[in-house]
């Protein structure tokens, strides 16, 4: 009888051994096909040498699960803070772009020392005084990018029209005030800060364009989103007839509704 009772006991620890590795296996699985725990990661599409400034078309972009991706990788959303700054060793073909290939404080060309360093070869930087209002209420930091607004009086053969104009877009910040390349960390809350200027990294065409611009209007400065680097051509320019015309009007609701939705989905 006792010999009866330790083989059914040994049948039931075997048992309960199969179900646990069973659920172990399939805990694993889950783990390492759940798609909201993939990360997407830069990696080089060809071997890149050091000195060599990086270009979009050198890169590639590979999934990686949380738990193998190197600390300082290079994530997608920051693809524009590497552009066109040279790596300081060489990356070979299939490895990913880690802040570590490039020199102390120069990924996004943004040196945490000198503003001269955060500067791309072909670009100067141009200082521009702002106020809450026209500098995202002190919300802007290095490393983002912004568009420049203005509204001018433009005189024309029946009078003066008002107009606003988007004359840069996608611009990239070096500097707020006298702070040069800290980005915040992620999940750190972004908190005002004061300060009364911004440096922007231009061309001499577009230093030129907002000295212009700046001695004829207050300019305003427009926040983007560190992902969002594209740009749109044929910005309508808005003036009176944009506010006082019911079709304009219903058209850019129809449009805000549409991102309202977006903005919903990607929030869930």
């Amino acid at each position: 009888m006792d010999r009866k009772k330790a083989m059914i006991f040994a049948v039931i620890v075997a048992v309960i051994g199969v179900i646990l590795v069973q659920l172990y296996i399939m805990g694993e699985k889950k783990k390492y096909t759940d798609e909201s725990k993939l990360v997407r990661v830069l990696i080089a599409k060809k071997n890149i040498a050091a000195g060599t400034p990086i270009e979009r078309s050198m890169l590639s972009v590979k999934k990686y699960f949380k738990e193998f991706v190197p600390k300082d990788a290079v994530s997608v959303k920051d693809v524009t803070r590497i552009l066109g700054v040279p790596p300081k060793t060489d990356i070979k073909k299939g490895e990913p772009i880690l802040a570590s290939h490039f020199r102390e404080g120069g990924v996004a060309g943004l040196s945490t020392k000198f503003l001269s360093g955060a500067i791309l070869p072909g670009e100067r930087a141009i200082t521009v005084r702002v106020d809450e209002e026209t500098g995202v209420a002190g919300l802007i930091r290095p490393g983002d990018y912004v568009d420049i607004l203005g509204t001018f009086n433009k005189v024309g053969g029946n009078g003066g029209i008002s107009q606003t104009v988007t004359i840069l877009q996608s611009v990239p910040v070096l500097a707020i005030g006298s702070q040069v390349g800290t980005r915040l960390k992620k999940n750190t809350v972004r908190t005002g800060r004061s300060y009364r200027t911004i440096t922007l990294s231009v061309t001499s065409e577009e230093a030129e364009l907002i000295e212009f611009a700046r001695r004829k209007t207050k300019l305003v400065f427009v926040l983007r989103n560190p992902e969002d680097t594209k740009t749109t051509e044929n910005i309508k320019k808005v003036n009176f007839a944009s506010i006082f015309s019911g079709d304009v009007l219903k058209e850019l609701q129809k449009k805000r509704n549409q991102m309202n939705k977006k903005r919903i989905e990607i929030l869930k």
